[in-house]
């Protein structure tokens, strides 16, 4: 399994500049980021910004050239995403997706979730203030974990738009993808399909 956890288990040792420039690279992208990546984003962006200020460079300056919270949100996220050969089992995927089932159902989420079956991901029921997805407006949410991949979510309709959510393939990471789930399914996030 990837060993891109381990920010979330050091602790943040960013700026809360740094942590809010990167919250803002994240709200301009047409994916998802648990709180985990974010720290990990933000903490190289500290260090790159100190390592600028070793040379005159104050963090300001950087917008002149480059978007560099962006740049190092990509380059950060990309650990969590999409690798040239797979490299987890069908048993670590498998124990992914029941991490993530126990997350989603713990009293904590309060959500029914369920296996879809070998080939699908975990069902999740909708909720009254669900957005509106599928053919009727009515589709539940699948998510999946993929053994040369990350996670994504969408509605349970085939055809759907996927959301990717950028988070670790570890049991911590499946609890920060059900928190983000918790917020789609409560209505919280509205509809990020259409962002």
């Amino acid at each position: 399994m990837s060993t891109t956890d381990s920010a979330a288990t050091a602790g943040p040792s960013c700026s809360t500049e740094a942590y809010k420039a990167i919250e803002k690279a994240a709200a301009g992208r047409r994916c998802l980021y648990v709180p985990s990546v974010l720290e990990h984003a933000a903490e190289l962006l500290t260090a790159l910004w100190a390592t600028g200020e070793k040379h005159n460079v104050s963090p300001d300056e950087w917008a002149w050239m480059t978007d560099l919270a962006g740049g190092t949100l990509d380059v950060v996220a990309r650990q969590y995403g999409k690798t040239p050969d797979p490299e987890r089992t069908h048993e670590q995927v498998s124990a992914l997706r029941a991490h993530l089932i126990a997350a989603l159902t713990s009293k904590e989420i309060g959500l029914a979730a369920r296996l879809g079956g070998p080939r699908v991901g975990v069902i999740v029921d909708r909720g009254p203030d669900t957005p509106p997805g599928g053919f009727h407006g009515d589709a539940d949410i699948e998510v999946r974990i993929y053994s040369d991949g990350g996670w994504d979510f969408a509605f349970a309709q085939q055809g759907a738009s996927v959301m990717s959510i950028v988070a670790p393939a570890s049991e911590a990471g499946a609890s920060q993808v059900a928190e983000i789930i918790r917020a789609f399914v409560r209505g919280e996030l509205g509809n990020v399909f259409r962002r």
